[in-house]
């Protein structure tokens, strides 16, 4: 008779994404200044922006979208290269190594954010960078979630 193979033990599934209390309160003030800007259109139709903070890419767009909210100017930098279809790899793009993923001018203060997500953690020229920021009178800081960035930012002078 026929023997099935064995079976392979699965990986452990992630548990569920729970969205943090700041970036519910996140979502309500981008809501209120929606409806702030566009006073014509009747709330009910008015659709809610949705955040997340688990991934790097959701995570940049809440922290530039709450600096925005919070008056200041805020950046998102994107300093990968370009993909050469023709040499089929990736050309280097002309900004320095190692710079942040958000630049913040917030009060005449210059905010480097980098954006850590997951087990990512920074390179030697994000340190440099990092450094020469301080060095500079600049302020740096990581964020791994938005909750600890909102309470750090919150707390700037």
């Amino acid at each position: 008779m026929y023997e099935l193979p064995p079976l392979v033990a699965r990986k452990k599934p992630k548990a569920p994404y729970r969205k943090p209390d700041a970036v519910k309160h996140l979502e309500q003030l981008m809501y209120e200044d929606d409806l702030r800007r566009h006073p014509s259109m009747k709330p009910e139709h008015m659709a809610r922006r949705k955040l997340r903070d688990d991934t790097a890419n959701g995570l940049t767009a809440a922290i530039v979208a709450y600096a925005k909210l919070t008056g200041a100017f805020a950046s998102r930098l994107n300093t990968t290269g370009i993909y050469d279809a023709k040499r089929k790899k990736y050309r280097h793009t002309t900004q320095r190594r190692g710079l942040p993923d958000v630049l913040i001018t917030r009060n005449g203060m210059s905010l480097f954010i980098e954006v850590k997500a997951g087990r990512d953690r920074m390179s030697q020229w994000q340190e440099a960078v990092r450094d020469d920021q301080q060095q500079a009178g600049g302020i740096y800081f990581t964020a791994r979630n938005f909750t600890d960035f909102k309470a750090w930012y919150d707390g700037l002078q």
